[in-house]
């Protein structure tokens, strides 16, 4: 009975995986982009952290293998009972280890791990880590602990980045309809524009007022606004539409005839002031010029409308054309 028992148990050990205590092997790792003696220095720190996590005996092997059969007779020929194989590749700035452990004896893949670093020096913590990995049969990404982050891991993810920085515009306008009657105006926005590939935002500080500031009769108009634009190109020359509002301060001076007297009647004028703070809303076309570069030049249209009404009248309206530069 107990010599059936021992072989019984010979068969079962024999039947199973590579397990810690037996001969491994690292195999040499193909290079691609990157100097041999950084995968040779490499494969060293990553025997050394196999070796301190699972007792081994390691045996050295000249084979270069970048998949399972070759690895597997070169492990067999070095006597080993698992051979660790892999791969290291430049893309880019990006450093990507491929690293997998093949049992010997059954051809089983024992494990199959990948980093990617932005640094050889974190290669350290590359073996560190895969080390760990392959000797517990956990993945790379559960092994992650204080000393052995890669600064890939916590370099903040990647976006699309738009083109921004202050807006400088200045025009005309023309009023028209009943409201102010000073006629003809000049505009000043300030603003920050913020475009990406297909649209741009834009707050802005404007002000308008009239020419003739010695006449008797003026306006004056604040803007506190945001729009949105949509811009129908991707080249030196870029139509675009818009479409903004916001919060308004309107003033106006007019002058007003009066009257004193019955039999004998005097006549004259007085100025009158009327102002309000109300919403307002514009649409715009415009052409974007140059683009592609950090400088960009705009010239604009619009239709603008305050909706306030001063001296008993409709809401101002005017077209508006500036000319703007984009830093």
């Amino acid at each position: 009975m107990r010599p059936i028992i021992v072989c019984t148990m010979l068969t079962a050990l024999c039947a199973t995986p590579a397990l810690a205590g037996d001969a491994w092997t690292v195999l040499p790792m193909p290079s691609r982009g990157v100097e041999a003696d950084v995968g040779e220095t490499f494969r060293e720190l990553l025997t050394t952290e196999l070796s301190a996590r699972n007792g081994a005996t390691f045996v050295s092997s000249g084979a270069v293998c970048d998949d399972t059969p070759c690895a597997r007779k070169a492990g067999q020929q070095a006597g080993a009972a698992v051979a660790v194989f892999g791969r290291m590749a430049r893309l880019g700035d990006k450093l990507i280890v491929s690293l997998s452990a093949v049992d010997v004896t059954h051809g089983s893949m024992l494990s199959n791990q990948r980093m990617s670093v932005d640094r050889i020096e974190d290669l350290e913590a590359v073996a560190t880590r895969m080390a760990e990995a392959i000797v517990e049969g956990r993945s790379v990404e559960d092994t992650a602990a204080l000393g052995t982050i890669t600064a890939a891991e916590v370099a903040p993810d990647r976006r699309r980045e738009g083109h921004s920085g202050p807006s400088l515009r200045v025009g005309g306008m023309v009023p028209f309809g009943d409201s102010l009657h000073a006629g003809f105006g000049v505009l000043f926005d300030l603003g920050y524009w913020y475009e990406a590939r297909d649209f741009a935002i834009e707050p802005r500080v404007a002000f308008r007022m009239s020419t003739d500031v010695d006449g008797e009769e003026y306006y004056r108009v604040g803007h506190l606004d945001v729009a949105a634009h949509y811009i129908l190109t991707r080249t030196d020359f870029a139509p675009f539409i818009g479409l903004g509002g916001g919060l308004r301060f309107a003033d106006e001076v007019r002058n007003r005839q009066v009257s004193i007297g019955k039999a004998v009647r005097l006549v004259g004028t007085e100025q009158v002031e009327k102002s309000a703070w109300g919403p307002g809303a514009y649409a715009r076309l415009g052409v974007l010029l140059f683009r592609t570069y950090t400088l960009r030049v705009a010239f604009t249209v619009d239709y603008d409308v305050t909706f306030v009404e001063l001296h008993d009248d409709k809401v101002p309206q005017s077209i508006q054309a500036g000319v703007g530069v984009m830093f």
